[in-house]
This record gives C-alpha cells, sequence and structure tokens, in this order.
C-alpha cells in the first residue's frame, strides 16, 4: 500500500512540474510579445537620429568646393545599398566629409519597381524639410519590414523625425518629384550605371569596395 501511495505521489509531482513548465513557456512567449509591442512603437524612434551632417543641404553634405566630388546611386530595396549605408558611409563621411576632402551626394537610383520609386520619391519629400540624409537612414533601418515603403510608413518616419508630416504627405501625394526621380536616373544611365550601389568619384564609375581608393588616388592628383 505504501509503495502504491508513492507511485500515486510521484504521478503528482510529474503533473505538477508539467503545469510549471507549461506556465513557465506561457510566460516567456507574453513577455517576448510585451517586447516585440513595445520594441515596434519605440523602434522607430530609436533608430533615427535628427541631426545635420556636415553642411547638409538637401541631398549634399560637405564642402562644395571640397577637391573630390562623390555621386552615390541606391536603390532602397537594395541590400548592398543598405549594408554600405549602415556600414561603411558613417566612417566616409568621418574621414572624408566632416574633412572637408569630398562633397558627397546622393542620387536615387530605383531598379528595384514602383516600392523603390515611392521611397525615393519619399526623399525628396524629407529634402523639403532638409531630412534627406536623416529619412535615409529611416528607411534603410525599415527596408526588411513588409510595406516598409507604403505611403503610411513613409509619413510615419517622418514623424519619427518630427517633420511637418502634413507637408510631407502633401508632398507624397502631389508626385510632384516623379520628373526629378526620372533625371536621376536618366542622369545614372548616361554615366554608365548598371547597379547600386554604385559611385562617381569625380566621373570616374566605382562600386564600394573600390571608393576609397579611387578618392584616394583623386586625392593625390588634385
Amino acid at each position: 500500500m505504501a509503495n502504491y501511495k508513492s507511485q500515486r505521489e510521484q504521478l503528482r509531482e510529474k503533473r505538477l512540474e508539467g503545469q510549471k513548465r507549461q506556465l513557465r513557456t506561457v510566460l516567456i512567449i507574453l513577455g517576448a510579445l510585451l517586447l516585440l509591442i513595445v520594441g515596434l512603437i519605440f523602434l522607430p524612434r530609436l533608430l533615427v537620429s535628427k541631426e545635420t551632417l556636415t553642411n547638409q543641404v538637401g541631398f549634399s553634405i560637405g564642402d562644395p568646393n571640397a577637391p573630390v566630388s562623390v555621386e552615390e546611386f541606391s536603390d532602397f530595396q537594395c541590400s548592398h545599398c543598405k549594408t554600405f549605408s549602415q556600414t561603411l558611409e558613417p566612417e566616409f563621411i568621418e574621414n572624408y566629409v566632416d574633412t572637408g576632402k569630398v562633397y558627397l551626394t546622393f542620387k536615387n537610383f530605383p531598379i528595384f519597381g514602383e516600392a523603390s520609386e515611392n521611397a525615393a520619391e519619399a526623399t525628396y519629400c524629407a529634402a523639403d524639410q532638409n531630412a534627406m540624409w536623416q529619412y535615409k537612414k529611416a528607411l534603410f533601418s525599415f527596408s526588411s519590414f513588409q510595406d516598409a515603403f507604403s505611403d503610411n510608413n513613409l509619413v510615419s518616419y517622418a514623424e519619427s523625425l518630427e517633420l511637418d508630416s502634413g507637408e510631407f504627405q502633401n508632398c507624397l501625394e502631389s508626385d510632384k518629384f516623379v520628373s526629378a526621380i526620372q533625371a536621376d536616373m536618366a542622369n545614372g544611365k548616361n554615366l554608365g550605371i548598371q547597379g547600386t550601389p554604385s559611385f562617381s568619384v569625380n566621373g570616374i564609375i566605382v562600386y564600394s569596395n573600390d571608393l576609397v581608393a579611387t578618392v584616394e588616388s583623386q586625392l593625390l592628383d588634385n
């Protein structure tokens, strides 16, 4: 009888332990969901910066009289463009733009369809409020999200930068910069741009792996 009771108690203890494990699992899942919800609310404000860059005017930063002029051709759905923007560009700006060696201009080259064109148009609307470079950072930060470049999300990124969202939305709806984007595309094709990200360094077309070496070469020649 004692042995039978012991087995019954052991079964009860196993059931209780199983219930505890299930409860812990549920609590972990609920905690993860809570963190996700909080992240979706606050992450946009954490990922964007309102600080302007050196001599930031529209799509350009740096000294217009710098010895080297660099044009960056990019698409917001291009993974290599995102990598350059987030990992290589900050150091490039610090070493060459902030020091007066390079005048850097961003050029839209939306080769991946309508969503890319929407994002490109939004950069012009951000440039109207002299926040293109900050807005560009937000676009790349959220480029992998579903519907990242829908009109509603494009406006929300502007709001996270504390831009005039009404003015920004009116700009998007007006399509007034479509011709400017087409001009960017035509300019890039005339220069020989075939993919993104590509760079024109004093008229010399290179990819990101040759950017610094080409800039250094041009600095020696000027």
